[in-house]
């Protein structure tokens, strides 16, 4: 009975490796994904610990250490699974690290022998206030979990509905027995260590087809509602004042100074700065003076990529001449007026311009 119960301790301990690697592999980590592989490296200790705690000896507490984590980083892998853009900070993570540090604590002593230096009743007397702890914030972690699972479940239906049931019936069963019930007492050590291995293995079961699906199905991002404010009515000064900006901006090449702002344009034209914001946004019909700015800088971008002769120039220094201060600026707002980066358009315009003298030729 015992070497089935390390059986199925090794092939859920090798499970949850799996599940670490294909969280790294995916890249992405999120609050679900960060505290699962987390959650999965903890259990992996415990169940490595439970299978060759004979071997390793006193070494064996230090995979106890990390074991520990395991109830209070469920709660974050239950929080992340059933409470829509559930984000981990510092609060959540001082609060985990407070319910598993009894346990570090109990650890640490008896890896280091604390009870070579201290008397054998302090020693027991704090080993027991220590578990004491353990176990209220461990129970305190496990009654989350199951709340979590719980919380706005009225407002679930079909497939939603079915996972926190699933969810809370696997974890009551597991909790209830490994914790609650008086296991040890009334089976044999065998036998207890067998039911141990199957509440592991069941809820690393259940928790792993909820995580698989919480990935295919994630939270609907919440939907805010938009306010569009309509540009002020265009008057013949703001329309008079706009043809001035264009002026300067054409005629002066003004877009290509980088820290260019409306108190520049201000200044220049000896207008109020709130005239001029109205002339861009009324007289021209522009977002803001940003994209005003833009408008000219991309379509002087698109000059120099469509020229044979700047074809192998670096697309920074195409950036930069046109008045970009950054390269990733340059890019977002290039891609956003033509619908392609600046080197899938260079590429394109060279393809066109090879097209046209293979067909002149």
């Amino acid at each position: 009975m015992l070497e089935i119960a390390n059986t199925m301790k090794l092939m859920a301990s090798a499970t949850t490796l799996l599940w670490v690697g294909a969280v790294a592999f995916r890249g992405r980590f999120n609050a679900l994904d960060g505290s699962w592989a987390v959650f999965c490296f903890a259990l992996f200790c415990v169940l490595t610990e439970e299978v060759f705690s004979p071997a390793l000896g006193n070494y064996a507490h230090l995979l106890g250490i990390a074991g520990g984590a395991t109830c209070s980083v469920f709660w974050l892998v239950s929080r992340s699974l059933f409470r829509p853009n559930a984000r981990i900070e510092w609060p959540h993570l001082a609060l985990v690290f407070s319910i598993f540090l009894p346990g570090v604590i109990i650890r640490l002593m008896r890896f280091f022998e604390a009870d070579a230096v201290m008397s054998e009743a302090d020693f027991v007397a704090s080993i027991d206030a220590l578990r004491s702890c353990q176990v209220f914030f461990s129970s305190a972690a496990l009654l989350m979990c199951f709340v979590e699972a719980g919380r706005g479940f009225q407002a679930t239906q079909g497939a939603e509905r079915h996972l926190r049931l699933m969810f809370m019936g696997a974890f009551g069963v597991c909790v209830t027995v490994c914790t609650v019930l008086p296991v040890r007492d009334a089976v044999t050590p065998d036998m207890a260590a067998l039911l141990e291995a199957v509440c592991a293995v069941t809820i690393l079961a259940v928790t792993s087809l909820a995580v698989r699906y919480r990935m295919i199905h994630p939270h609907p991002t919440p939907q805010t509602k938009t306010v569009r404010i309509a540009p002020p009515e265009s008057t013949d000064e703001d329309r008079a004042l706009g043809r001035r900006i264009e002026a300067a901006l054409f005629e002066d090449r003004l877009f290509l100074q980088p820290d260019l702002k409306v108190a520049d344009m201000a200044r220049r034209l000896m207008e109020p700065e709130y005239k001029v914001s109205r002339a861009v946004t009324a007289g021209l019909g522009a977002a803001n003076f940003n994209r005003l700015i833009n408008r000219y800088r991309i379509e002087h971008a698109r000059r120099l990529l469509e020229t044979v002769s700047e074809g192998h120039r670096p697309i920074l220094d195409i950036a930069l001449d046109s008045g970009f201060a950054l390269l990733g600026p340059f890019n977002r707002a290039f891609q956003e007026a033509t619908g392609q980066t600046p080197r899938a358009y260079r590429n394109a315009q060279s393809a066109l311009a090879g097209d046209f003298q293979a067909a002149a030729e």
